[in-house]
């Protein structure tokens, strides 16, 4: 039996006189076949089936499927940079920039201490918030009460992540950024207490030891989110908190963590409420500020075989920048 919708579907240019032959001659050829009474039916039977099958289904399916796939995955895939890095900058290089917290011997933490990342902190396929350790080989500390946005696999140490090349990679990587920030020529010589001073984008050189105390400390970006801030010590760096007053650094006019290095000769002690910062230690960082925006690299390798301590109560947010 002719299907009349599929008929007209594929064949549409198809005159309405060809079905009236068919149907009286048996759909062979007969010269003067005059047309049937019945010819009249098939008008209204094509328009009706036709234009209903055809219009409806190319519309519904092809402008739904489209629009609403595109716009969703896009922004997904590609997020916002987290940073905008300077020429000047120190590049960390792809084993490192992942590190939010890196150590030569161990990480401790004590409080319920949270290791995370930027929006578009993100190194290749790897966000930015590990934790790693080596030559040392101990994290202690999370799971509990300190955690890591991407769970113990993004935690380089026995018991956890055990691909010790990682971290080794890092460390090496780490002693050539440190060469490389102690080596930058300085533009102006700083020393004792830099509480309550506004710097701007420079490189700041201490032959001793740095401290933020008697006030906050503000980097002034000048309108610049490629400014870049770093400051060489040859001992220690100290922030202490002095009630809301003093031992902060606060970040003004497009100053950017991503672009702040601290290389520090021996230890790092933070404990101001607030940091902002790639800190490079020689040797030994402890982490008493409450929102830490930066890595806490300590030295191992060829550099000293310090450790990372987090010991304040009620644990420290760590968030890595970003930045390559």
């Amino acid at each position: 039996m002719l299907d009349i919708t599929r008929f007209f579907q594929t064949r549409r240019l198809t005159p309405l006189l060809t079905l009236a032959v068919l149907a009286g001659c048996g759909g062979a050829g007969c010269g003067s076949c005059t047309v049937p009474g019945y010819h009249a039916p098939p008008p209204t039977t094509a328009p009706t089936t036709a234009p209903s099958t055809a219009p409806t289904t190319a519309p519904t399916t092809a402008p739904t499927t489209a629009p609403t796939t595109a716009p969703t995955t896009a922004p997904t895939t590609a997020p916002a940079l987290a940073c905008n890095q300077g020429g000047s900058s120190i590049v960390l290089g792809p084993a490192l920039a992942p590190f939010a917290v890196l150590a030569g011997s161990t990480v401790t933490n004590v409080g319920n201490t949270l290791v995370t990342y930027a929006t578009g902190a993100v190194t290749g396929s790897t966000n930015d918030d590990l934790i790693g350790v080596w030559p040392g080989t101990a994290v202690t500390g999370f799971y509990p009460p300190g955690t890591d946005t991407d769970g113990t696999n993004a935690i380089y140490a026995a018991g956890y992540n055990t691909n010790t090349a990682v971290p080794q990679a890092a460390q090496g990587a780490l002693t050539t950024a440190y060469n490389t920030a102690a080596g930058k020529a300085a533009t102006a010589t700083v020393a004792g207490d830099l509480g309550g001073q506004t710097l701007a984008p420079g490189v700041y050189k201490s032959t001793s030891s740095l401290l933020i105390q008697s006030g906050n400390l503000t980097l002034d970006g000048g309108g610049n989110a490629q400014s870049v801030f770093i400051f060489q010590m040859g001992s220690t760096l100290t922030t202490t908190l002095n009630g809301g007053a003093g031992g902060n650094v606060i970040l003004t006019n497009g100053a950017s963590p991503c672009n702040i290095f601290w290389q520090v000769g021996s230890s790092a002690t933070l404990g101001g409420a607030t940091f902002y910062g790639n800190v490079l230690a020689y040797s030994s960082i402890t982490i008493n500020a409450t929102t830490f925006t930066g890595r806490a690299l300590a030295g191992g390798s060829a550099l000293g075989t310090g450790g990372v301590s987090i010991p304040v109560a009620g644990g420290s947010t760590i968030t890595n920048p970003g930045g390559q």
